[in-house]
């Protein structure tokens, strides 16, 4: 053993200066009243050679020779003092300390259990000295990441400070309930968590000293597992205190009570009470906006409410939302080119609440992209036409004809304007979407003047504009029961589809549908079937349970003719698809 203490006196020594050594390297323990300093005496350099002993035969890992000096030390201070004495409790720390700091936990516990069992040994255990060792030993393990070992520690740490008398290990039990509760919650053990956050909680309110930066937090995690769980009310109550703590102690411009508003706000999601979630949603983008160097924090926040409340279909307050993150884009984004994506982002948007047949929102949207638009780009130019045309197509789903049709003209007036000259393709796709606008409006002779304009324009051509005016053109006389000009028009569609496209593609047998219709309505029901139901029955039968006109009419005429001939299977299994094609028709779905 002498080898390894380097001066045979300084041995001899040992116990002598145990006290002393004790005072010095552990100052921030308070027990002089039980050391009698003054009959203890030792020199400085031979304090500091023990400690360079020991640290020096841990920095070798010579951790077997370590252990037999500590133990020699240990039992030679026990010759001096008391096993009860505290300062030899202190000595088994400080050995500990030492071990732990070059990472032998283990043994470090090892010291510092004996110590535990000399203060559990003594006649009135001093339970707040037992719960900081407990705490050091969690400390350690927790250090080296064995959190289930430094978790029991933690827990016995707190039963140890609850038996302590007084207030002066209040923080450290704070300490032991947070981090337990934090641990728990971190695994998700909602019931353990908030079980410690209230007891902390709770002793903080004891110290009358709730207006803390702690109890914010504490408030805040006890919310939050009381939200995972379901109980939005305590959830809420918790979170009222833990913004009036904020607004005292951070101020009413905080971030951390923007924290508090936002996290209330996500509760009321929880709850579907969106109008409550709205208005704290608003009070958390405020303090954001309030702050300087918030505007990625801000427009994240803008943008992921606009998500939920879109998701939610709360269409209102998801445009409001998307309305906010738009105008500050564009205020902190002031390049014609950052402008230009700003615009299509919004676009998109508008387009989304159109395929949600929210069609009142998406013509806002549209108007709002076009007057940004032509504020930046100028009057004319080829996106605010294209934006036009949206704003006439909404307006037509909303019937609001004459407007969808005064944005159709001023699109296609723009358009031509910024060319050379009229494009006859332009000209064509213009008539169309007139066409199909005065139709809506039920002015049904400009529209058939309007598509016989493009066949003229087509006659030479096989574009699938012509196909589209033979479409229509049949659909309206069909309407009117005008079955000639009807079947006239649905065999120069078939004609149109079979030349270009061949016998077996799926418009082409679709045209069978059609004229089979018209023949039916001629009253030349065999024929209807024999002729031209039998081929899409054969090649393409999901023809029929297309949602659209032309396959309801179609299910129900074979429905009433196999009910006729006695086949009653297949009139049911018509009529069934008839039924589910109409309750989609009624339901206020656009067809595909």
């Amino acid at each position: 053993m002498s080898k390894y203490l380097g001066r045979s006196h300084l041995y001899k020594r040992i116990c002598e200066g145990i006290g002393m050594l004790i005072l010095i390297v552990l100052p921030h323990y308070n027990f002089a009243q039980n050391v009698e300093q003054d009959s203890l005496s030792i020199e400085q350099d031979e304090i500091s050679e023990i400690q360079y002993e020991l640290d020096s035969l841990l920095s070798f890992n010579y951790h077997i020779e370590a252990q037999h000096l500590s133990d020699s030390i240990i039992v030679l201070a026990k010759e001096k003092y008391l096993n009860t004495d505290e300062r030899i409790i202190l000595l088994h720390k400080k050995i500990a300390e030492k071990f732990a700091d070059k990472g032998y936990s283990n043994i470090a516990s090892q010291y510092l259990q004996k110590g535990l069992a000399l203060l559990r040994a003594q006649p009135n255990p001093n339970y707040g000295f037992i719960g900081d060792m407990y705490m050091y030993l969690a400390h350690i393990f927790r250090h080296h990441q064995l959190s289930t070992i430094a978790i029991n520690y933690y827990e016995q740490a707190a039963e140890a400070y609850e038996e302590a008398e007084g207030m002066n290990h209040f923080y450290n039990l704070i300490n032991a309930y947070m981090t337990l509760g934090n641990y728990n919650f971190e695994i998700q053990n909602f019931g353990t968590s908030t079980s410690y956050y209230t007891k902390a909680s709770d002793i903080i309110a004891e110290m009358d000293t709730e207006y803390r930066e702690d109890m914010f937090v504490i408030l805040n995690r006890i919310a939050t597992a009381h939200t995972a769980t379901g109980s939005y009310r305590l959830a809420l109550n918790n979170l009222d205190r833990s913004k009036t703590i904020a607004k005292k102690i951070f101020g009413k411009n905080a971030l951390e009570l923007q924290r508090v508003n936002e996290q209330i706000a996500n509760v009321y999601f929880k709850k579907a009470d969106y109008d409550s979630a709205n208005i704290y949603a608003l009070e958390s983008l405020d303090i954001l906006f309030s702050n300087v160097g918030t505007k990625d924090q801000r427009q994240s926040y803008m943008r992921q409410n606009s998500d939920v409340f879109f998701n939610k279909r709360r269409y209102n307050y998801a445009h409001t939302w998307y309305k906010k993150l738009f105008d500050d884009l564009l205020l902190t984004n002031k390049e014609l080119n950052d402008v230009n994506d700003i615009i299509s982002w919004y676009t998109r948007i508008g387009e989304k609440f159109e395929r949600m047949s929210q069609d009142s929102i998406a013509y806002v949207m549209y108007e709002e992209c076009l007057e940004v638009n032509q504020k930046s780009f100028g009057e004319e130019n080829l996106k605010a036409a294209q934006l036009m045309h949206k704003i006439s197509r909404v307006l037509a789903k909303m019937n609001e004809f004459d407007k969808a049709e005064d944005f159709t003209n001023k699109a296609y007036d723009m358009e031509w304007d910024m060319g050379s000259s009229k494009d006859s393709a332009q000209i064509v796709i213009q008539q169309i979407d007139l066409a199909g606008l005065l139709l809506q409006k039920g002015d049904t002779l400009q529209s058939i003047q309007l598509y016989h304009r493009v066949l003229d324009s087509e006659k030479e051509s096989e574009s699938r504009w012509k196909a589209m005016a033979y479409n229509n053109l049949s659909m309206i006389h069909y309407a009117h029961h005008q079955y000639d000009s009807s079947f006239h028009y649905a065999s120069q569609l078939l004609e149109y589809y079979n030349t270009n496209y061949g016998r077996d593609y799926v418009k082409t047998l679709g045209c069978y549908l059609l004229l089979g219709n018209i023949v039916y309505g001629m009253g030349k029901e065999k024929q209807a079937v024999e002729g031209y139901y039998s081929k899409p029955i054969r090649l393409a039968p999901n023809l029929f349970l297309k949602k659209n006109e032309v396959a309801l009419h179609a299910n129900i005429n074979l429905s009433k003719y196999y009910l006729q001939e006695n086949k009653e299977d297949l009139s049911r299994r018509y009529d069934s698809q008839a039924r589910e094609i109409q309750v989609y028709i009624s339901s206020g779905n656009q067809f595909p």
